[in-house]
């Protein structure tokens, strides 16, 4: 929907990182069809009030309290930074519950469902869940690699290894903390993601990302029913080998805003969340062969530029194939590297535009090798193949850009506007006014492929 407060044409200004909107300079005689805000109506105003009511009345289970008895162990896993899930505010609520329900400190630990992104160190882990809590309670960052620290329960029938760093497999009850929103692969993220892949050793995260990846399915999974989506469907065979496991998910607007807080059953409350996602965060259909250029901002992502990519994915099924998507990424510099090291970042880099041409030349082969090896890298590759495979993609990201210079791979890099913009028109040889859409919000909607 448009917001007429910061939509005046042809002037369009974006959410930039908590500083000033960003004035997008869209060339006048260009074609904006639609600027598509996401439905932030009626957040929580009170949301340890909300968060307590929720855990009085979870979905499909007692309330935490109602079964836990003395000397019952909990593991608590919340996501990390790259989400802006309010764990800081929520640990204190539930920790709290748990010592009412007669349980010691020592019995409750926390541990960050890290995933492939990098671990979370100390001090990363004061800022995320505060002074108090590390200091009380053990918390972890499981370490991915190191099989020792993880109990292997057995194979799922969809072939999937379940691997779980051992103080969350061993306790009597796993509480998740976490949020719903859109994801590429999974429908949406959240629930039984935050242990399987979040606390699940790397070939589990392997194999968990390479269902659903076959022929041109992977493309259609965005917003899809947790029933039909094969990632989902493997995660709910893994997590049928734990014990008890609660959800406390939320449903977010920009980071401080709240739309809405569940808990109970992490099936119940994930479908619950999705149908809400879906209302509120998927784009109104317009037919994509009219759209030439997709202009999507990153916000609200916390300053990850890889992880920002996912906003042009969610986005690429609306404009042509041919076309360009546009990314504005807001990008806090010391974030540049959190999902990939510098050191990769800038031997992309180095490549230059030929390395660029290569790589997407290249794209399939590279694919049909990592899918016969199975890695865990494959999910990668694909979302790669469909982001540059059939469309130019230019980002805004000045920190990005100084750090790198003005290429990743097939991907151009700009700090300045009107190159930005020059490039696009460049790509689109023969349009005399490009028509486009603009996501402002995009690490929020979502544009799921028709059909």
């Amino acid at each position: 929907m448009k917001d007429p407060s910061t939509v005046t044409r042809p002037e369009i200004a974006i959410p930039w990182g908590g500083e000033s909107p960003l004035l997008l300079e869209i060339p006048g005689d260009w074609k904006v069809a639609d600027v598509a805000w996401p439905d932030l109506s009626n957040p929580l105003d009170d949301y340890p009030t909300a968060l307590t009511r929720a855990l009085d009345e979870p979905l499909g289970i007692l309330p935490v309290d109602a079964f836990l008895k003395s000397g019952s162990t909990v593991a608590i896993i919340v996501d990390d930074p790259s989400r802006w899930t309010p764990v800081r505010e929520a640990l204190p609520i539930v920790i709290g519950r748990l010592l009412d329900a007669g349980l010691r400190r020592d019995d409750i630990s926390v541990s960050f469902g890290v995933g492939r992104h990098l671990a979370v160190d100390a001090k990363t882990m004061r800022l995320r869940v505060g002074e108090a809590i590390v200091d009380a309670h053990r918390c972890y960052s499981p370490p991915v690699d190191d099989l020792s620290a993880y109990e292997d329960l057995g194979m799922t029938l969809e072939g999937v290894p379940v691997r779980v760093f051992r103080p969350v497999a061993s306790a009597d009850l796993r509480v998740m903390i976490g949020s719903v929103l859109p994801h590429l692969q999974a429908g949406f993220g959240g629930g039984y993601k935050l242990i399987f892949p979040g606390t699940s050793h790397r070939s589990t995260l392997g194999a968990l990302h390479a269902k659903g990846l076959g022929g041109d399915q992977a493309a259609r999974l965005l917003g899809s029913d947790a029933s039909e989506n094969p990632m989902r469907r493997a995660i709910r065979s893994a997590a049928a080998k734990l014990g008890p496991c609660l959800s406390i998910s939320h449903l977010l607007g920009p980071p401080g805003t709240v739309l809405h807080v569940a808990t109970g059953t992490p099936d119940a409350v994930q479908d619950h969340l999705a149908g809400e996602a879906r209302r509120r965060f998927r784009a109104a259909e317009v037919d994509p062969g009219s759209v030439d250029v997709v202009v999507a901002g990153n916000d609200p992502w916390p300053g990850d530029p890889m992880m920002s990519f996912k906003v042009l994915l969610q986005h690429r099924a609306a404009t042509r194939p041919g076309g360009v998507l546009v990314g504005f990424f807001w990008t806090d510099p010391r974030e540049i590297d959190r999902s990939v090291p510098m050191p990769a970042l800038r031997a992309i880099a180095a490549t230059g535009r030929a390395g660029g041409w290569a790589i997407r030349q290249s794209l399939a082969a590279v694919d049909r090798v990592v899918s016969a090896l199975h890695t865990p890298s494959e999910f990668l590759i694909r979302w790669a193949r469909e982001l540059v495979v059939d469309r130019t993609v230019l980002v805004y990201a000045p920190p990005l850009f100084d750090a790198i210079g003005p290429n990743l791979g097939p991907i151009r890099l700009f700090d300045d506007q009107k190159h930005l913009w020059k490039a696009a028109e460049a790509a689109l040889p023969g349009i005399r006014h490009p028509q486009c859409r603009v996501f402002p919000q995009g690490g929020l909607t979502y544009c799921p492929v028709p059909g």
